[in-house]
């Protein structure tokens, strides 16, 4: 019965810490609960810990935030490597960051969590928590930046191709409509100034710009013989 309690109050703990969706909650909790020194953190102790945790996260079917799996890939990184990305610069982090790879099911890759690599080299210094924190904190940032350029690529993109679709649709139909004056005017060439409706600035490049694509599409043709005078059209032959 004993046991059946400290069990249900480790679940509300656990929910209680995934729906605030902080993983600085996590760390805190699996140091108070391991006795950790927080002036010397044992990083392979702490990375076990926090590993074990995700895994009961996943046991009792909770949503594992995705920076609280970020997190476990930096730890998994630093007991693997013994990396000192506390001396490094943002730069370096990003470098680091870039090599990262997706782990079975939670994002982490199933081999590191088994390997358990022995310290390459002794540490430089002991790390304290508020450094380990400050640490992730850091990598976090430019995780988040990383993600904000794709995102802002990705926009510009999309405004690209809209661009593109709205310049085929404009380009299409002024085709069709310089196609059917030709006809009417039983022409095979047409001057510029009989395809703008108005004499305005806009209105000019409205059709001039669609004129550039389809010279360059190798549907028309236009000729100028002087800089100032009128534009024929004429399809290529």
């Amino acid at each position: 019965m004993k046991g059946q309690i400290q069990k249900s109050e480790e679940e509300n703990i656990l929910k209680t810490i995934i729906e605030k969706e902080s993983w600085e909650d996590v760390i805190y909790y699996i140091v108070s609960l391991e006795q950790l020194n927080p002036w010397d953190v044992n990083l392979v102790k702490l990375t076990e810990s926090f590993i074990k945790f995700i895994k009961n996260i996943e046991d009792l079917d909770f949503r594992i935030p995705a920076k609280v799996v970020f997190v476990a890939t930096i730890l998994l990184r630093l007991k693997a490597d013994y990396l000192s990305i506390f001396e490094e610069e943002e730069d370096s982090v990003e470098e680091m960051l870039k090599e990262d790879k997706p782990f079975a099911e939670l994002g982490i890759d199933p081999n590191l969590v088994q390997l358990g690599y022995p310290m390459r080299r002794a540490p430089k210094r002991q790390v304290t928590l508020e450094e380990l924190i400050v640490a992730l904190r850091k990598a976090l940032a430019v995780r988040e930046r990383k993600e904000e350029r794709v995102k802002v690529a990705r926009r510009q993109l999309d405004v690209v191709s809209v661009a593109e679709e709205d310049m085929t649709i404009k380009t299409e139909k002024m085709l069709k409509e310089i196609e059917e004056l030709m006809q009417k005017l039983h022409r095979d060439k047409i001057e510029f100034t009989q395809i703008v409706k108005e004499w305005k600035k806009d209105k000019v490049i409205e059709k001039f710009v669609p004129l550039l694509h389809l010279e360059t599409d190798g549907k028309l043709v236009g000729e100028q013989e002087d800089f100032f005078k009128e534009i024929m059209i004429r399809k290529k032959s």
